[in-house]
């Protein structure tokens, strides 16, 4: 993926170990491995979301790496000359999926608890809410997350480019939910006030992960421009 007309159908499959063909149930056991990962997180979220860098310390219990925290070096295929097949082992035979990589998990975490906390606000202020603001709030939710899946997508094909403007487009509605927060009433300012706090960490938990990850895709941009120019 470091060569700028990257195309995945132009690999050597060959060279690397046949993907194994997994069933149903396999699939459905790695996919509830994924969520009680997203659940972990979110457990140790709530203990530690108010401490100063609180993101590299659940990284740390999570298991991860700071390193982990980016996706422009995860999605590489090693071509090298020297990489051959025992290089690999029943870990890396798994089928090729993002759903356990720590910006994922994070990213999915995040938006289901903020989906969470919506939920709560409307079914103790069902006589306040607007329907509009409803649908607004759900609608920039809707956009942020899928221009996110659409990034992790462009990485995938190795295009940082793109990645960049959808992660723009993700962060511009981030944006927006954090306008309609401020049209938000409750008759209870307690539960608003605590209501504003706990929806604002995890936005701005979100935009700072995707800077992260915006700034290392133009790292990558950039030593691509290099690579072309010697």
């Amino acid at each position: 993926m470091s060569d700028t007309n990257f195309d995945p159908f132009e690999n050597n499959w060959s060279e690397f170990p046949e993907e194994h063909n997994w069933n149903e149930c396999q699939w459905r056991k790695y996919l509830n491995e994924s969520d009680d990962d997203m659940k972990h997180f979110l457990s140790l979220y709530e203990k530690l979301k108010d401490k100063p860098n609180h993101f590299d310390e659940i990284a740390s219990q999570m298991g991860w790496d700071i390193e982990d925290m980016s996706l422009t070096d995860e999605f590489a295929l090693d071509t090298s000359e020297e990489a051959t097949e025992d290089d690999y082992t029943e870990d890396d035979m798994e089928p090729y999926t993002p759903l356990s990589h720590p910006v994922i998990v994070i990213t999915h975490a995040l938006f289901s608890s903020l989906r969470q906390i919506w939920l709560n606000y409307i079914d103790k202020n069902e006589s306040h809410v607007s329907p509009k603001i409803c649908w607004e709030y759900a609608n920039s939710l809707y956009q942020s997350e899928i221009n996110v899946l659409l990034a992790v997508h462009a990485i995938d094909l190795g295009d940082f480019g793109l990645t960049i403007c959808h992660l723009k487009n993700s962060l511009s509605t981030l944006n927006q939910t954090f306008a309609l927060l401020e049209r938000v009433e409750h008759p209870d300012e307690t539960f608003l006030a605590k209501f504003h706090h706990e929806i604002r960490i995890r936005l701005f938990d979100l935009r700072e992960l995707w800077l992260r990850v915006m700034s290392d895709c133009r790292t990558e941009c950039n030593r691509r421009i290099d690579n072309d120019s010697d």
